[in-house]
């Protein structure tokens, strides 16, 4: 109701107010001559003072009045209306009268007690185990209707704009009330909503329809678990399940975001392989080659996802249309684990999560959990840190062959020993609450938020229980640094009995109460081996070997101010303190690298994002790259914690000066204090010490727009240094390689080689001149231009003939 009081305040108080200390602002009557002359000729009274600066007031409650009227007359008509000039206070009034409205009119709340169900993702052809049906009375859209809020928006101001009224918010709150929302906040309140929410809107539907059931076929599968399908309380015309897991050929029961992954892995790894392919010469001739096959647990989810469209009479998605719609950089809240007794999804929250799993069943439902956390770890969103003993067990394969496993899949960390696990779980917990104290945050999602090019993945330490490990972990875990455990075996604080039919039989604590009596995810070990393999063959070779592996001999003395040192004049290459090979950075990577270089006070995402990917809307492949450049360098230098690319306040990118240095701020730094050096001396040092750095044009190999731009002023200010140099040294041979070498960085300035030519001459060096005219000359014929005339004079001078 503050709302209300608002409107009373402004439209009751405020004339009141106005008429009690400045009056009417209508005057009673013309004033008298002897009035005015008495105002011209005297001191402005007081009141009267106050009766002017009051004008202003009223026409102000006045517009304000009328758009009032506006949107009353709006509401009761059911339409928009705009008024020119009232577009500030015309929208304040409709904000108040939709607050008012949602305070007043009746919700039905049903809604946001009834599960979330989660956007069901279009499976099918392999066995259905855990659905939740939902009434489906009205044809199904082809796309999803969303409206991302926007600030300044409401329920009120988004029902108007969308579906024609403000009164039809009610509508928008029963379809979106209860739901998590991206920033992992549940909408609980209609009265606050919050910017980038994505509100789902009247006519959407979440799920595909219902879709036929078939085995893969030529195998024989074994024996399926119990189907565990929700029973409704009555029948309806007709139903639409909200599939929540499905059945694998082995018996494993996955969550769909698992299937999902495990098709985007599939699309991956048959993409990367077809670009590596070389086509065989002429003399090897032509043969028809069938696809490798890819493993049943592969093969059951991608013919599910493909057999829903079908059905639809849909052509199933292309691999580029599955890897294009699968980017993304969110950091997973939670996952789901499983199927309620009646067929809603069980959720696992993963910031703080500490449950232990025991039982002839726990094993396989740790795999389950693993795969779907596995396949969202791409682009540092999950990190699973385990022992070498407890990999093995979970895959059920040799210490080694984990190791192997957890080179090529991304987020799967596996150390030697549980001591070795706990203390890099120690280590990020120690990190992440360091950040959180010099950043001012409260928790890790805030500065996620803030900088989503943050590489901070939610970290499941997953090992099996002992003494120390619980009392280790009971000091460790923190929901507010995004770390949780995931324990093989009983645990005091929560623990979960798994069944053989992978249902909880019994639970305990606050974490494992809530899941007695569901029915869990859960994979074989040959399954999981099988989809982390693939999910190994999509990683891209553009982010293998990016580190620089430490070399066996000695490390020459670093000489740089900074841990890492970017030449970006010349080649480009980044080295590190103490490695003495370049650190392996390419493509966008190193584009970044060089664009920041230009740019010493930073750009915003936008600006940054217009000069990588020219002509796209700004997505989150600026922050996908970011992370993965602040994770190579994070790697190579071991300052772990350390951003390298700071964001600023203001949404600018720049680089940590301290941490990252570059060769052309250290050039601009020398070409600045030639300017005032002192004396002749002072000035041949730093001239000495810029021409060092006189390596080669901008950015060699790299041919963006805006790199093309910087290039030349700056060759033109590396054969400046070189050349003045040359000037003032009294090495004669010293002055020919500078001016050697200034040629060949400006081929096309003439007087460069003038100048070489005259100090060969004066040398005695008539063949070395002669040879340096020839050259000039063919070098203009290239680029059909003849000499201009003070060089045409010199050459016929040095070739001993006339100028032409």
């Amino acid at each position: 109701m503050l709302a209300g009081v608002v409107l009373v305040g402004i439209e009751g108080g405020v004339p009141y107010m106005l008429v009690r200390f400045a009056g009417l602002p209508i005057p009673r009557g013309l004033p008298s001559w002897t009035a005015v002359e008495r105002l011209l000729l005297h001191p402005i009274p007081d009141q009267l003072l106050l009766s002017v600066l009051a004008v202003p007031l009223w026409l102000l409650w006045a517009a304000f009045s009328l758009a009032l009227i506006v949107e009353i007359t709006a509401l009761a008509r059911g339409v928009e209306l705009h008024v020119p000039l009232l577009g500030p206070l015309q929208a304040m009034a409709a904000g108040l009268l939709g607050s008012m409205a949602i305070a007043v009119l009746p919700i039905d709340l049903r809604t946001a007690s009834t599960p979330i169900q989660p956007a069901a993702v279009p499976v099918a052809a392999a066995q259905v185990v855990g659905v939740a049906t939902v009434a489906d009375g009205a044809p199904h859209e082809p796309r999803e209707r969303v409206h991302v809020v926007k600030p300044g928006d409401s329920l009120w101001k988004v029902a108007g704009r969308r579906l024609g009224s403000g009164l039809k918010w009610r509508s928008i709150w029963k379809l979106n009330a209860g739901r998590r929302q991206v920033d992992g906040q549940v909408f609980t309140d209609p009265d606050v909503i919050q910017p980038g929410w994505r509100l789902r809107l009247p006519g959407a539907h979440r799920s595909r329809p219902s879709v036929q059931v078939e085995q893969p076929p030529a195998r024989e599968p074994s024996p399926p678990a119990p189907a565990r399908t929700a029973q409704p309380a009555e029948q309806t015309p007709s139903v639409t399940p909200v599939i929540v897991t499905i059945d694998m050929p082995s018996g494993g029961v996955v969550a769909l975001s698992a299937v999902a992954g495990m098709c985007v892995a599939q699309a991956l790894a048959r993409f990367h392989r077809r670009r590596r392919r070389v086509p065989p010469s002429a003399a090897e001739g032509v043969t028809i080659t069938p696809e490798p096959d890819m493993p049943p647990v592969i093969e059951a989810s991608r013919r599910a996802y493909n057999q829903s469209f079908r059905e639809q009479d849909q052509a199933p998605p292309s691999d580029a249309e599955l890897i294009r719609a699968a980017s993304g950089i969110e950091v997973p809240g939670d996952i789901v684990i499983g199927v309620h007794e009646d067929g809603s999804p069980v959720r696992l929250s993963l910031a703080g999560m500490s449950l232990g799993l025991a039982g002839p069943g726990a094993l396989d439902v740790v795999r389950g959990i693993l795969l779907d956390l596995l396949h969202q770890a791409g682009d540092f969103r999950v990190e699973v840190l385990t022992c070498a003993a407890d990999a093995a067990r979970l895959l059920d394969v040799e210490e080694s062959r984990a190791h192997a496993l957890a080179r090529v899949v991304p987020g799967l960390t596996v150390l030697e020993s549980m001591g070795a696990a706990l203390d890099r779980f120690e280590e990020i917990r120690f990190t992440r609450r360091r950040m959180l104290a010099e950043r001012e945050a409260g928790r890790v999602e805030e500065l996620r938020q803030r900088d989503p090019g943050e590489a901070l993945p939610i970290v499941i330490v997953v090992v099996t229980p002992e003494d120390e490990v619980d009392t280790r972990l009971s000091t460790l875990l923190e929901a507010r640094c995004g770390m949780g455990a995931l324990l093989l075996g009983d645990r005091p604080a929560a623990t979960c009995q798994v069944a053989a039919d992978h249902s909880v039989s019994a639970a305990h604590g606050q974490a494992g109460r809530p899941l007695a009596g569901t029915n869990l995810v859960h994979l074989a070990a040959g399954d999981l081996v099988d989809a982390l393999r693939v999910l190994g063959e999509a990683q891209p070779d553009a982010y293998e070997q990016d580190a620089a592996v430490p070399p066996g001999g000695t490390v020459a003395e670093w000489e740089h101010p900074t841990p890492v040192w970017v030449q970006v004049m010349g080649r480009p290459a980044v080295l590190v303190k103490g490695h003495e090979q370049s650190l392996r950075i390419r493509g966008l990577k190193l584009s970044l690298l060089v664009y920041l270089a230009l740019h010493p006070r930073g750009a915003t995402k936008e600006v940054i994002s217009e000069a990588l990917w020219p002509g796209k809307p700004p997505g989150h492949e600026f922050h996908s790259l970011l992370r993965h450049l602040r994770d190579a360098l994070e790697t190579a230098t071991g300052l772990t914690g350390e951003s390298f690319v700071v964001a600023m306040d203001n949404e600018t990118y720049r680089v940590d000066a301290e941490r990252i240095g570059f060769d052309l701020w250290e050039f601009q730094r020398e070409v600045k204090a030639v300017r005032v050096a002192a004396d002749t001396a002072s000035r041949i040092a730093v001239l000495d010490r810029a021409a060092r750095l006189c390596v080669g044009e901008l950015g060699i190999g790299l041919s963006e727009e805006w790199i093309l731009e910087e290039r030349y002023p700056l060759t033109l200010a590396q054969v400046d240094v070189l050349t003045q140099l040359a000037e003032l040294c009294d090495d004669h041979e010293r002055s020919l390689e500078l001016l050697d070498q200034a040629r060949r960085l400006d081929p096309d300035t003439e007087e460069i080689w003038c100048r070489i030519m005259r100090l060969h001459q004066r040398l005695g060096h008539f063949d070395q001149a002669r040879h340096t005219g020839q050259l000039l000359l063919a070098h203009l014929r290239t680029l059909r231009a003849e000499p201009m005339s003070t060089t045409a004079e010199l050459l016929a001078a040095v070739l001993g003939r006339r100028a032409p």
